[in-house]
């Protein structure tokens, strides 16, 4: 680790930013949360966020960061360290994205790539673990959100894919035998609301949550996490209606289903 935070600073010190960002993307994915977390994630945030960086120097990050060793890398490995390298890749494009919505600065090809790549991530993404002991946040449903969120809010975004495949990927996050204990819940809401302005309807909205609440599985242990699931992300997005005053044929629906009645227990 110590080798590490002295190359980084060593770097940062200098007049080589290139060298910077290439060293930061080779690490994004360190198993050490200091390292990963409030190092490189916070490098990026810095860099992106308050402008010290060149349309050239954004492109590479928002390439490097969609490919088969970034946003897909080991797909298949669902205990190892591989998820932080997905996850953290994820935040990275979400940050790139943000500032392509407000200045577009990526070619329309190139928008594109990363949209569709940004939007499949959640897709293909199995391993659902929050905090990792002695690794720190993996939160890859939560990052995945934050990015999916950001595509779904790019003028690109309808040429790319539709609202149901949105909330499809969503159903499919929810409906897992992992039981999530780390806010993913409030980190989804996020999406709703970027579709709600894009056109998703109120109507469309409740006969989606409808249909999801409708969720079972033949596993009596993997329908009940299924359903703590999607309890949760209930009750939060109950409670974020609740807050804005919107949307009140849904909170109603929301209070008399999972509120109001014993369906909260299995």
């Amino acid at each position: 680790m110590n080798s590490t935070i002295e190359a980084l600073k060593q770097i940062s010190n200098s007049d080589h930013l290139g060298q910077l960002l290439t060293y930061m993307l080779d690490q994004i994915g360190h198993p050490d949360p200091y390292i990963r977390d409030t190092l490189i994630y916070s490098g990026f945030c810095e860099l992106i966020l308050n402008d010290h960086l060149t349309d050239a120097e954004l492109t590479l990050i928002a390439t490097t960061c969609c490919d088969d060793e970034y946003l897909f890398f080991n797909l298949n490995e669902r205990q190892g360290d591989a998820v932080l390298t997905r996850s953290f890749s994820a935040l990275a494009i979400q940050l790139v994205l943000n500032k392509d919505c407000d200045n577009r600065f990526l070619s329309h090809a190139l928008a594109a790539h990363v949209l569709t790549k940004s939007i499949d991530y959640l897709k293909f993404e199995h391993d659902y673990r929050g905090y990792i002991e002695n690794k720190g946040w993996a939160h890859s449903v939560a990052h995945g959100s934050d990015l999916l969120a950001r595509a779904v809010s790019h003028p690109l975004f309808s040429e790319v894919t539709t609202v149901n495949t949105v909330l499809a990927i969503l159903e499919k996050c929810l409906c897992t035998d992992y039981a999530y204990i780390d806010k993913e819940d409030e980190r989804m809401l996020a999406v709703i609301d970027a579709l709600l302005d894009k056109g998703l309807t109120e109507a469309d909205l409740l006969h989606w949550l409808e249909k999801l609440s409708q969720a079972k599985h033949d596993e009596h242990l993997k329908h009940y996490r299924i359903h703590w699931n999607i309890k949760k992300f209930m009750l939060s997005l109950y409670g974020h209606f609740i807050r804005r005053q919107q949307y009140e044929t849904i909170t109603n629906w929301i209070f008399k289903t999972y509120i109001n009645y014993s369906k909260i227990e299995v």
